[in-house]
This record gives structure tokens, C-alpha cells and sequence, in this order.
């Protein structure tokens, strides 16, 4: 019984480590803030070439990232969403987050569940089961049930990546294709162009860390701070 103490004991503590890992999120290469030259390259990729996932490191983003490297800010105050790896800016994209009355939340998150041909359980339009005529408004189905007859067909959701809780809960939001204007226009889920969801999906592996920041457009309020590097101090000259 005394060899077998070790043994326990070194298990016991390989177990709370993991579980601690799965718990905390992961930050040491992200950055907690914005930088001023990460926003301006942003700025200048993402007018160049507004519904495509714009890239600045080719080589980062040739291959999933490192879940335990690597992060998504999204930035609902811009609409824009960032991919970070070892703590250097790899991607950006334009983003559609929740609108009045759906914002989306903020806070920690894992990407869980993927699903590149997912369709909501919540959100779609009715079908005469007869006929096979679609109703044109949609609804939802937590307060309108399906009348005898009819059929529910989900809105599509491409490219869906589910966000999980720090503790493993699955969300009612993720991100996925749909439309994406220039303001908030879902009902939760964070939108990305046509031209970023495939590229997004397949960089990012499930265990993703995504950070939600939002003063004006998320809830509760988290801004997402700009961090002002400071100059390198220049030489002094020599006075002759």
C-alpha cells in the first residue's frame, strides 16, 4: 500500500491541473487590450478587402491555431473580430453582433461544438407541409408554435462554431456566416461575411479562447481598452 501513495497523489494533481486548465482561460499570448498599430493595420486590411478574413500572418494562419497559444477578440463596440497567436495579430474580419434587445453577451469563452451545415432550433420561417410554400416572416419558436400542418425549417447558420463557458456549458451563440452590415443585426451570434466564415472555421479548432469585449454594444458593459505603447527613448545627442 505505501507504493501505491505516489502514485495517487500524482494522479490527483495531474487530474486538478487539467481541470484548472479547462477552467481559466488562457491569455498569456493575446493581448488584454487593443494596441494602436494592431487597430491601424486592421483599419487599412479590413477597407481593402471588407468581406474577406484579412490576413497579416501568413504563416500563422496557414494551418489551425494553437488553442493554448492563441485567442479571438471580438470587439463589439467596432463590429470586428481579432485572431491573435503567440501574441502576434494573425487575422481580422468584419463581424454583425446582437441588436437591440438580443445583445450579445460578453465575457470568457471556449469554441466548442462545429458544425459547418448547422441550422437554428430558435430562429427560421414555416413551411406548408402540403404545399411546400415557405411563410415569408420568420419566428421564433419559443413564443410561436408550429400550427398543425406546418413545418419549421431553421435559419442556415454555416461554419458554426458554438462558444462554450469557462466550466464547459454550451451557449445559445457562436459565430457563423450570415449577413453583415455595417451595425449590429443578429439575435446574439456574432455574423462573419460570406468571405471570412470558411477561412475562420478552419483556422480556429475547437478549445479556442474567445474574448467578448463591449461597452456600447455588449451586456453587460466590458470595454475593450487601447493599449498606447510608449516610444522607444531616442538617444540623447552629445552636446560638443
Amino acid at each position: 500500500m505505501k507504493m501505491m501513495i505516489p502514485v495517487v497523489v500524482l494522479v490527483f494533481a495531474f487530474h486538478l491541473s487539467g481541470c484548472q486548465s479547462l477552467r481559466k482561460p488562457v491569455i498569456p499570448d493575446v493581448p488584454v487590450g487593443m494596441r494602436a498599430a494592431d487597430l491601424a493595420l486592421i483599419n487599412k486590411g479590413i477597407k481593402a478587402k471588407p468581406n474577406s478574413l484579412v490576413i497579416f500572418q501568413q504563416e500563422l494562419a496557414a494551418a489551425p491555431v494553437d488553442p493554448l497559444r492563441s485567442g479571438v477578440i471580438v470587439d463589439l463596440d467596432r463590429q470586428r473580430a481579432y485572431v491573435y497567436s503567440a501574441n502576434q495579430l494573425v487575422a481580422a474580419t468584419r463581424i454583425a453582433s446582437g441588436k437591440r434587445n438580443f445583445r450579445t453577451s460578453t465575457g470568457d469563452f471556449r469554441i466548442g461544438q462545429k458544425n459547418p451545415k448547422h441550422a437554428s432550433n430558435l430562429y427560421g420561417k414555416l413551411q406548408n407541409a402540403e404545399t411546400g410554400e415557405n411563410l415569408p416572416e420568420e419566428i421564433d419558436t419559443r413564443t410561436t408554435p408550429v400550427p398543425e400542418g406546418m413545418v419549421f425549417l431553421g435559419a442556415p447558420m454555416p461554419h458554426f462554431m458554438r462558444f462554450h463557458t469557462l466550466d464547459g456549458k454550451a451557449s445559445a451563440i457562436g459565430f457563423h456566416q450570415g449577413h453583415v452590415p455595417t451595425r449590429p443585426a443578429s439575435h446574439g451570434c456574432i455574423r462573419l461575411p460570406s468571405g471570412s466564415a470558411k477561412s475562420l472555421y478552419k483556422l480556429l479548432p475547437s478549445g479556442t479562447p474567445v474574448y467578448i469585449y463591449g461597452d456600447q454594444y455588449g451586456t453587460p458593459s466590458r470595454p475593450l481598452l487601447e493599449i498606447q505603447e510608449k516610444p522607444e527613448p531616442q538617444p540623447k545627442k552629445r552636446k560638443r
